[in-house]
C-alpha cells in the first residue's frame, strides 16, 4: 500500500493506489484494465500509445481432499474392531497422519511478458487458459499440527502412566477370587536345609494357581486369544510368528546401544506394542489391565508347569542393558530351569540312592568287623584309624567335577578335585539396589561389619562345603590356593609331594577373620545336598508378586521404555530423501531415549521425546502425501530437490510446466476435484442427471488474478521525453487492488 509523489532529475512520478471491496464489472478482465490504464496514461498527452506490455499470473487453490482420490490414507489399524485379527499388524506400530497433512495446494500459472495485441481476456473469451501458461509454479500450505497415529499412541500411553487405579478397580473383585483360589504349598522342604547364614531376600505372598475362568474385560475373547498366541507362539503348533534366535542379538553392536529396553521382537517388545494397541483401540486402562492380568496368569501357569517363557534372552538377568520387566522374565526362566533340573535330578537320584544305601550297609558291616580286632602295635592302630576314616560313610568324597591337573592336598598328597558348586545367585536390578540399601543401613560399627560379612558369606560357605565334600582331608590352605590364588604366597622349595611350598597371605592370617571362621563351620556337603543359595521357588514367587501387584500407571511405566524404543525404530525405518536431516534428528531423539531409559523413570523426558517423534512423523507424513500427489514412484534427484523446496514453504517452479509429469498430475487433481464437486452439486439438486456426461472445466475460477501493464509514453505532452508507466492489478473474489505509477517529464512540458 503506497501513495505519494517522487521528484527526481527531470522526472516526477505519481504513485496512486485504489482498493475496492467490490470489483467493478469493467475491471474483471484484462480488456477493461487495459482501457483504464490507457485512459490514465493518455490524459492530456494527445499521442497514440505503443502496444502495452502485459504480464499475467493466475492463482488456483486446491484444498478439499475429502472428495479426491489424491489423499493418502493412513494405515488401517482399526483391525481390532473387526471380525478378524491380522497377526502381522499386531507386531508393528501405526505410522502416518490420521488425515491429510497438506492443507492447501496453490498453483500459479504465469505469462511473463506479452504484447496486448497477442492476448485477449474478456467476459466472452479468454486466451489465458492455465494449461497453456508457459510457466507453472506451486506452493503448499501444511496443517500446523496434524494428528498422527504414532504420536497419538504414545501420548495416550503416556497419560496412562499417571493412572493410579488397581486391577480390582478396573476389572472387579473377580481378580481377588482368582488370586485366592487354589493356594499352592510353599517350599516346605527348604526348612530342613535352612542355613545358619542369613539372606537378604524377604518373604512374599505364596503362589496361586491359574484360574480357569477368565476375568471379564473390554477385550473380546477371540481377540484376546489371538493376542496371547502372538505373545506365546509356542502354544500354537502352527504359529506363523515364532520368536527368532535371541542368542545372536548383541545390543552393543547395534545402533541402539545404550537404550535400556530389550531385544527387538522379543516378548517384552511384542507386549509393549500390543498393550498400546489395546489401550488405544479396545478400552483404555481397562483393556491394558485385562491384557496384563492374562499375561501374568500365563507366566504363573508356565512356572507351575515348568514351561520356559519364550521370547526372553537366555542367561541371568541383564541388569546393564535391559529393562526391569525383561529382567523379571529372565529371572522367571532361571527359576523354571532350576526347577526342571532339580526335578530331573530327583528322579535320577531315587535309583542311585537305593544302590548307595545297600553299598553303605555292607561297608558299615565290614567296618564293625574290622574294629572288633585289637591292634597289635601302634602302627597297626594308625593304619586302622586311617582305614576307618577313609571308609566312613559321611567322609566319602562326593560332588567331584574333575581332577585338578597339578594341585595335591597339602597334608595327604591326594589329588585335588574340582568340586561341583552351586551357580551364582541371579539378581535383578531392583534386588541389587535392595541389597545395597541393606548394606548401607547396617552402619560401620563392629556389629554392622560382622553382619555385613555374614550376609556376603553365604556363597563362600556353600563353596567351602562343596570343596570339603570333594576333597576329604583338605585344609584351608588347599582351598585358598585354588579359590583365591592371590592369597597364596609361594615359597622356595617343594614339599614332600613335589609341589611348590607356600603360605597364606597376611589378611588370611588375621585371627578370627571371616575365611577362617567360615572354614571351621563348613561341613563336607556336596552342592546337590546343600540348601539352595538360589531358592527358585521363592524367587519365582517374588517375581510373580512384582508383576501381580502393579497398578495401571506402574504397568504403563514398565512398558513405556520399550514402546518408545519401538516407536523410534518405526520412525528410523522411514527413509525420505526429501528430509536430509532426518537421521540427525533421529539420533538426537535416540540420545534422549538413552537417558530416559535409565533406572529412575523420567516422564517429562518421555514427553519431550514423544513431541519430537510427533514432529518428525508429521514431516514424514507431509512428504509422503506430496510424493503420493505429485510423483508417485518418482525417485529422481530433480523430483527430490523439488520436494525439498516445497517442504521449506517456498514457491517452486514446476519442471516443464503443464507438459511435465508433475504438471499432468496437478491437472488431474484439479479435474478430479472439479468432477467431485459437480457430482455433489448435481446429486443435491437433481439426482437423475447423469454426471458422467456432464460438462465441467478442468480448472475452477482463479482465486486470484494479477496483471502488470507496462508502457513507455511521453507525458504530459507529445514533446516530452518518454517516461515509464506501470499498473499492477490484483483481482480476488471480494476485492480489487490497483497500484500504479505514472511518470511526467518536468523539463519538456
Amino acid at each position: 500500500m503506497y501513495f505519494g509523489t517522487c521528484i527526481g532529475k527531470g522526472v516526477c512520478t505519481h504513485f496512486d493506489m485504489v482498493h475496492l471491496k467490490k470489483v467493478p464489472l469493467h475491471c474483471k478482465y484484462l480488456t477493461g484494465l487495459l482501457a483504464l490504464f490507457k485512459q490514465k496514461v493518455g490524459e492530456g498527452c494527445g499521442v497514440q500509445l505503443d502496444p502495452v506490455s502485459v504480464s499475467v499470473r493466475f492463482s488456483y487453490l486446491l484444498k478439499d481432499w475429502t472428495n479426491s482420490t489424491w489423499t493418502q490414507e493412513p494405515p488401517d489399524f482399526d483391525f481390532m474392531q473387526g471380525e478378524t485379527l491380522g497377526v502381522a499388524e499386531l507386531g508393528k506400530l501405526p505410522f502416518g497422519a490420521t488425515y491429510d497433512p497438506i492443507a492447501e495446494l496453490h498453483l500459479f500459472t504465469t505469462w511473463p511478458e506479452m504484447s496486448e495485441n497477442f492476448v485477449v481476456d474478456s467476459e466472452g473469451f479468454t486466451d489465458l487458459e492455465p494449461q497453456f501458461a508457459p510457466q507453472w509454479s506451486v506452493q503448499v500450505k501444511m496443517v500446523s499440527s496434524p494428528a498422527c497415529l504414532l504420536g497419538e499412541y504414545l501420548t495416550d500411553f503416556l497419560h496412562l502412566c499417571n493412572n493410579q487405579k488397581t486391577m480390582v478397580d478396573l476389572l472387579g473383585e473377580a481378580v481377588i477370587y482368582a488370586e485366592q483360589e487354589g493356594q499352592m504349598l510353599s517350599s516346605v522342604f527348604n526348612i530342613l536345609t535352612e542355613s545358619k547364614i542369613p539372606t537378604i531376600s524377604t518373604v512374599v505372598s505364596k503362589a496361586t494357581t491359574k484360574k480357569n475362568k477368565n476375568v471379564e474385560g473390554p477385550i473380546p475373547e477371540e481377540i484376546l486369544l489371538s493376542i496371547l498366541y502372538f505373545l506365546f507362539p509356542d502354544a500354537d503348533e502352527n504359529s506363523k510368528t515364532p520368536y527368532g534366535d535371541l542368542t545372536v542379538y548383541n545390543v552393543d553392536e547395534d545402533q541402539w546401544k545404550g537404550v535400556k529396553t530389550c531385544a527387538m521382537d522379543s516378548l517384552v517388545w511384542r507386549l509393549a506394542i500390543v498393550a498400546a494397541h489395546c489401550s488405544y483401540n479396545l478400552g483404555g486402562a481397562a483393556a491394558l489391565a485385562q491384557l496384563w492380568y492374562e499375561f501374568v496368569q500365563e507366566i504363573r501357569f508356565r512356572w507351575e508347569r515348568s514351561i520356559l517363557i519364550p521370547g526372553v534372552s537366555p542367561g541371568f538377568p541383564d541388569c546393564v542393558r535391559t529393562c526391569i520387566l525383561h529382567q523379571k522374565l529372565q529371572m522367571m526362566n532361571c527359576c523354571i530351569e532350576k526347577k526342571k533340573a532339580r526335578e530331573e535330578m530327583a528322579l535320577k537320584s531315587q535309583s542311585i540312592d537305593t544302590d548307595e544305601f545297600e553299598t553303605a550297609e555292607s561297608e558299615e558291616e565290614e567296618f564293625f568287623e574290622c574294629t572288633s580286632e585289637e591292634p597289635t602295635n601302634e602302627d597297626d592302630s594308625t593304619t586302622r584309624t586311617q582305614l576307618k576314616a577313609k571308609h566312613l560313610l559321611w567322609n566319602k568324597p562326593a560332588g567331584r567335577l574333575a581332577k585338578h591337573p597339578s594341585f595335591k592336598l597339602i597334608q595327604t598328597g591326594d589329588p585335588l578335585y574340582l568340586p561341583i558348586m552351586q551357580d551364582p545367585v541371579p539378581k535383578t536390578e531392583d534386588q541389587l539396589e535392595e541389597d545395597a540399601e541393606v548394606m548401607m543401613q547396617l552402619g560401620t560399627d563392629k556389629h554392622g561389619s560382622e553382619m555385613r560379612a555374614r550376609l556376603m558369606s553365604a556363597s563362600l560357605l556353600s563353596d567351602m562345603d562343596s570343596f570339603k565334600a570333594a576333597n576329604p582331608g583338605a585344609v584351608l590352605e588347599d582351598f585358598i590356593r585354588w579359590y583365591s590364588p592371590r592369597d597364596w604366597i609361594e615359597d622356595s622349595g617343594t614339599d614332600e609331594w613335589d609341589q611348590p611350598r607356600g603360605h597364606l597371605s597376611a589378611r588370611m592370617l588375621i585371627p578370627n577373620n571371616p575365611w577362617i571362621t567360615i572354614w571351621n563351620s563348613a561341613q563336607p556337603v556336596p552342592a546337590h545336598r546343600q540348601k539352595r543359595l538360589f531358592d527358585d521357588t521363592r524367587e519365582a514367587e517374588k517375581a510373580l508378586h512384582f508383576l501381580n501387584t502393579k497398578r495401571t500407571g506402574q504397568i504403563a511405566q514398565l512398558l513405556l521404555p520399550t514402546l518408545t524404543h519401538a516407536a523410534l525404530y518405526t520412525l528410523s525405518e522411514q527413509k525420505q530423501d526429501a528430509l536430509p536431516n532426518l537421521p540427525d534428528v533421529a539420533l538426537s531423539i535416540l540420545n534422549k531415549l538413552q537417558y530416559a531409559t535409565k533406572p529412575i523413570p523420567k516422564l517429562h523426558t518421555y514427553r519431550e521425546i514423544i513431541q519430537d517423534i510427533e514432529g518428525v512423523e508429521a514431516l514424514v507424513a507431509q512428504v509422503n502425501s506430496l510424493q503420493h500427489k505429485l510423483g508417485d514412484n518418482n525417485d529422481s534427484k530433480e523430483f527430490t530437490s523439488f520436494l525439498i523446496q516445497l517442504m521449506r514453504g517456498k514457491e517452486v517452479e514446476v519442471p516443464d510446466g503443464s507438459r511435465g509429469n508433475i504438471g499432468s498430475r496437478i491437472t488431474t487433481m484439479f479435474r478430479d476435484a472439479q468432477k467431485a464437486a459437480l457430482v455433489m452439486i448435481t446429486l443435491n439438486s437433481n439426482p437423475e442427471i447423469d454426471t458422467e456426461d456432464s460438462k465441467f472445466k478442468t480448472f475452477p475460477e482463479p482465486c486470484c488474478k494479477e496483471f502488470v501493464l507496462r508502457v513507455v509514453s511521453p507525458r504530459p505532452s507529445p514533446t516530452s521525453t518518454p517516461q515509464p508507466q506501470r499498473l499492477y492489478a490484483c483481482l480476488q473474489r471480494d476485492d480489487i487492488r490497483l497500484a500504479g505509477f505514472f511518470s511526467e517529464d518536468t523539463i519538456f512540458l
